[in-house]
């Protein structure tokens, strides 16, 4: 590995929402499995519901995902889904890092 100049250091655009790892691990999960019931995704991050609950605002709030509400049996159930800007929106995230790492001499 050869030693670099640090202004050689190529990141990617900060953005806000890939910057917390729960919202990436939500996306990440998402991309790959298009849907998941609210308490399957809150015990794969190990969140507590309202820490779950304000990155799924957040990435609502930007039209990464919808949660769609209903009722199973007479319990509650809040479905998740990744929507088409969610998927293109973390493709094209995934491509900046990819395209970094390739860059990188190991």
């Amino acid at each position: 590995m050869t030693e670099k100049d640090t202004d050689e250091i190529r990141l990617p655009p900060f953005d806000e929402i890939f910057s917390f790892s729960a919202r990436f691990n939500i996306l990440l999960i998402l991309y790959v499995h298009q849907k998941i019931v609210f308490s399957k995704l809150q015990h794969l991050l190990n969140l507590t519901p309202g820490n779950l609950n304000h990155h799924l605002s957040k990435l609502s709030e930007n039209s990464f995902i919808s949660i769609k509400k209903m009722f199973h049996s007479t319990r509650p159930i809040s479905i998740i889904h990744i929507t088409e800007k969610g998927k293109e929106s973390f493709a094209a995230y995934l491509v900046q890092f990819k395209d970094i790492l390739n860059d990188i001499e190991l």
